[in-house]
């Protein structure tokens, strides 16, 4: 018989999930997560609603109905990607769990299986549909009196689920090109732009026309220029030019950040925002043949004509 998981099954199986990782390794992005994912007020409801509601969002979107062990990794693929985004910034530990939660969920079944982070969340669901296991205060865990067996055991800790035996792999480096052509600050904005305006003309998504119309202009007013700018010089290490392989992965971390592939996104942003990651960590070789990458080299050749 398949198991199947509720709605606050599946939560509670993503906060002991999360929370085994943060201690096996004090990992500080997964820390500043879990104290908003795991505190409960005295009437049983999340402190932090905004979570609350992503989840019930993203639990949803998925399917209306109970979930399979795969379908609720599923749905915690879009709160990590909300939550914790796959971009340089975020500690390792925390970077790395959220890739390998989204290459987990393009394999197969056999594939997966032998994957240490499926085998955990594996695990966590066994943990919290558990009838032994009950929700108390900030996270589920055992009833009063009740341990773990062996709760000395190195991995354990009392009436808790254990911590990761295994850290999740690292994402990989993100693999360069040659030098390729170079772009300044203000074409580098206005490619963005036009790459974005083609995939709204073919779309006509709202979410796109609604970003586009508020800031496709160059302005000190614009802060999603102002951001642009800084990571520019961050990339470029302050200098006038960027190449525009580095600008292309501007416009995925920019992505991964406002865009990520989650229910709270319309369809044609998460596609966009799925295929920029994917492209990213493609050989070189094969990323210029992709549709994003042609897409941005044309947008490129249309601002510096």
């Amino acid at each position: 018989m398949t198991k199947r998981l509720s709605e606050q099954e599946s939560y509670f199986s993503m906060s002991e999930f999360l929370d085994s990782y943060y201690w096996a390794s004090k990992d500080d992005s997964l820390g500043s997560l879990l104290g908003s994912v795991t505190l409960w007020s005295d009437d049983g409801e999340l402190f932090d609603q905004a979570i609350a509601e992503d989840w019930h969002t993203f639990f949803g979107d998925v399917s209306n109905e109970n979930h399979t062990v795969f379908e609720s990794l599923q749905a915690v693929k879009q709160f990590v990607n909300e939550y914790l985004p796959g971009i340089a910034a975020t500690t390792p530990v925390s970077g790395s769990l959220t890739y390998n939660i989204r290459i987990i969920c393009e394999m197969t079944e056999s594939q997966r299986k032998q994957e240490p982070v499926w085998q955990n969340w594996g695990a966590a669901v066994n943990w919290i549909t558990n009838p032994n296991v009950v929700p108390v205060n900030e996270s589920p865990f055992l009833k009063t009196g009740q341990s773990l067996p062996n709760p000395k055991e190195k991995g354990f800790r009392q009436n808790q689920f254990p911590i990761a035996k295994v850290l999740p792999a690292p994402r990989p480096e993100i693999p360069m090109g040659p030098s390729l052509e170079k772009v300044d600050l203000t074409q580098s904005y206005y490619a963005f732009v036009k790459f974005l305006q083609h995939y709204y003309q073919v779309s006509d998504d709202s979410e796109l026309g609604n970003f586009l119309q508020q800031n496709r202009a160059i302005s000190e007013n614009n802060e999603e220029y102002r951001y642009w700018k800084g990571k520019f010089l961050r990339c470029s290490g302050n200098k006038k030019l960027l190449d525009i392989l580095k600008a292309f992965l501007m416009v995925r971390d920019y992505f991964e950040i406002e865009f990520p592939d989650n229910a709270l996104h319309t369809h044609p942003v998460r596609k966009l925002s799925c295929n920029l990651w994917k492209a990213a960590y493609l050989p070189h070789s094969q990323r210029v043949q992709t549709e994003v990458w042609q897409n941005w080299l044309t947008a490129v050749h249309q601002v510096m004509e």
